[in-house]
């Protein structure tokens, strides 16, 4: 397998029409397959899927299904009705058909190997190219026989702009994470050692089809014979629901990854024969294994249980629990917790100074060692859905780990990078068109498509705003203003980033006001603006 080559591939799927695109992986080889030419292009088709991998995100859930549908015709002409008839029917069978079918060929989701979130159109829009969904039809209803062509060439244009974007998403991840590499070995395990690339297809793909926290399950149960642990929930720590600002005498306890690793292999379910099993494994891989996540987190409670006697004797406060970290205010000299930690319970615990932290609800965002990390919307990466502003998470850091004003700061943040501060949109309620004063216009034709994903930005200028009725769960996520508010008018972005001129149109006073709001809603006992 390691010497087959990789496609990238998608579908489109109208009633009356489909398109399957693929292209070789880092290479110029693009091939198009749809209704019109099927039955002439099928066997180049079967060629491809038969001898490579075939790599798709979120394919598991349609797009193999409907390869698998193809298969069937590999000796027989497909009637073209019955064929769009069948593939339009394929979204309201269970994904059991499928895996039981008789069709079987290299399938690598990379949305369920690397448990992506972002979505394609996420991912392109935090590379800063143009993520305006297609405004050619609905994907529900025929294409017209009066522009047909028309229409099929400008689907098969954006069917290959997801395949260019899943290619590069695919090689994204794979710089940082090795999970092709760890699944052959999972397969050589599963094999027992004797995994070849001359292994029949049938076998292949049974286990290809699986991401490895599956096959993982698959060696432990079938090759160490254990039963599967019970997962636990974890709740040992407590916290109130409140917003934190500390400055100093935060502390990040932690569970070593080692401890638990060691203790892991050194559970009595394990005979000695195991061990050569397990440790062909990576210590990551088997610790974040939801197969084993019951044992390693008995450790973890049982650690955190006597933890937490320990600090209510010591009247330690604990402000937030994570994993296998926990987070405290020690209001005295810490000298004598971090004394006893490194001696008695260095292999076990490890404690770091935090220099900054702060916390509401839902995340936390810290300072250790000139390195600041967050969670949930504190986050922010490539992979990360571009709904958690990055402008925004840079604003809330400065603003309160450096005493920033927040006028100030998004000021600078324009001048130094004014791309941060598009904002992406998947559109669920209806967008009207706006005069330069801010009044909508109802009647106006020149409206956003529900169900499209944009590029926007709060502008001068802007011709858009949303109506709303009520503050829900839209409004909070978007920040865009009422229907009665000169607000947050925002203006759609036709071209990706690099084309993008028009900065000067960029409305900071309404990016000052939502961050203002923002700060108020989540951190209201220690605004100061």
């Amino acid at each position: 397998m390691k010497k087959a080559r990789k496609y990238v591939f998608d579908i489109e799927v109208f009633p009356n029409y489909f398109c399957v695109v693929a292209k070789q992986l880092n290479g110029k080889d693009i091939f198009v397959i749809d209704s019109d030419n099927f039955n002439q292009q099928k066997k180049r088709l079967y060629d491809i899927i038969s001898k490579n991998v075939m790599i798709s995100y979120a394919g598991h859930g349609f797009d193999d299904l409907i390869i698998n549908e193809l298969l069937r015709y590999k000796n027989r002409v497909a009637k073209r009705f019955l064929l769009n008839k069948n593939i339009n029917d394929i979204q309201n069978l269970y994904k059991e058909k499928y895996k039981k079918g008789k069709c079987e060929f290299y399938s690598y989701d990379i949305a369920d190997e690397y448990n992506l979130k972002v979505g394609v159109k996420g991912f392109e829009f935090n590379l800063g190219e143009n993520i305006e969904e297609q405004d050619f039809t609905s994907f529900n209803r025929s294409i017209k026989k009066g522009n047909y062509d028309e229409i099929v060439e400008k689907v098969v244009d954006y069917c290959l702009k997801d395949v260019l974007a899943t290619e590069k998403m695919y090689n994204y991840v794979a710089k940082n994470k090795n999970n092709w590499e760890e699944k052959e070995n999972l397969l050589d395990i599963i094999t027992t050692g004797n995994y070849k690339n001359s292994m029949k297809l049938k076998t292949k793909i049974k286990y290809l089809y699986y991401n490895n926290d599956k096959l993982l399950s698959i060696i432990l149960k079938n090759n160490l014979n254990i039963e599967q642990p019970k997962i636990i929930p974890k709740k040992i720590f407590k916290t109130k629901e409140e917003s934190y600002y500390l400055e100093n005498n935060v502390y990040k306890l932690s569970i070593k990854d080692d401890f638990l690793y060691k203790s892991l292999l050194g559970n009595k379910i394990f005979k000695k024969s195991d061990l050569n099993i397990l440790e062909k494994i990576s210590k990551s891989l088997l610790l974040k294994s939801s197969y084993l996540r019951g044992i390693t987190g008995k450790h973890e409670r049982i650690i955190l249980k006597k933890l937490k006697k320990y600090l209510k004797k010591e009247k330690i406060k604990v402000l937030d629990a994570s994993e296998n970290e926990v987070f405290l205010l020690v209001d005295r000299d810490v000298k004598e917790l971090k004394i006893k930690i490194e001696n008695k319970y260095g292999d076990i615990l490890q404690i770091n100074k935090i220099n900054k932290f702060l916390k509401n609800k839902k995340s936390l965002l810290y300072e250790i060692d000139k390195k600041i990390i967050g969670t949930n919307e504190f986050y922010y990466g490539d992979l990360i859905i571009p709904k958690q502003h990055i402008w925004m998470v840079k604003v809330l850091k400065n603003y309160f780990f450096d005493k920033e004003e927040i006028e100030t700061e998004i000021k600078e943040l324009y001048l130094e990078n004014p791309s941060v501060f598009f904002l992406y949109a998947s559109v669920y309620e209806s967008v009207y068109s706006c005069d330069n004063n801010g009044k909508v216009l109802y009647d106006d034709e020149d409206k956003l498509k529900k169900n499209r994903k944009y590029r926007f930005y709060f502008s001068k200028t802007g011709n858009y705003k949303v109506v709303i009725q009520e503050k829900n769960k839209y409004y909070n996520k978007f920040g865009f203003g009422d229907i009665n508010s000169n607000l947050y008018k925002v203006k759609k972005v036709e071209t990706s980033v690099s084309e993008f001129k028009d900065y000067e149109d960029i409305d900071l006073h309404s990016y000052i006001d939502y961050a203002k709001s923002y700060i108020t809603k989540n951190f209201s006992e220690n605004n100061n603006s």
